[in-house]
């Protein structure tokens, strides 16, 4: 059974410095997709340059921020990834993490991997749910 069709949105949130060649949050129907948030804040400055737990609250921020565009927040993400440069920081990453979803404990993968711009220590990506009748 297939209802009305919704189309994809594609949003650049407020608040979140703007990327050069994509946007950062979709919308698919009742799914929310947030593209990997790395740490700039709204001018486009690097936070938490040799900081991984202050780049992941900067990171955070901005899922939030992403999220909240679309109606959504931290207990509707039900998926995420995280990719470190370096797993020393893995601590400090996951305090940040801990903070922002509270009680809420959605699946998390944890990536090792090399990261686009040598400043970037950590860069998460959610997807959230947000049913229609919720908005």
């Amino acid at each position: 059974m297939t209802g009305p069709s919704r189309p994809l949105e594609i949003i650049d949130p407020a608040g979140v410095a703007p990327a050069t060649s994509y946007c950062h949050v979709s919308r698919a129907g009742d799914f929310i997709f947030v593209a990997g948030q790395i740490a700039k804040d709204a001018a486009g400055n690097w936070v938490g340059t040799d900081d991984a737990g202050a780049q992941a609250r900067q990171v955070y921020a901005n899922i939030g921020l992403c999220l909240a565009s679309v109606g959504a927040s931290a207990k509707d993400v039900v998926k995420i990834n995280t990719i470190l440069v370096d797993r020393m920081d893995r601590d400090a990453v996951t305090a940040a993490r801990l903070a922002f979803f509270g009680d809420h404990r959605p699946p998390h993968t944890g990536i090792l991997a090399g990261l686009g711009s040598p400043e970037v220590k950590v860069e998460v990506e959610v997807i959230a749910y947000l049913p229609e009748a919720r908005r």
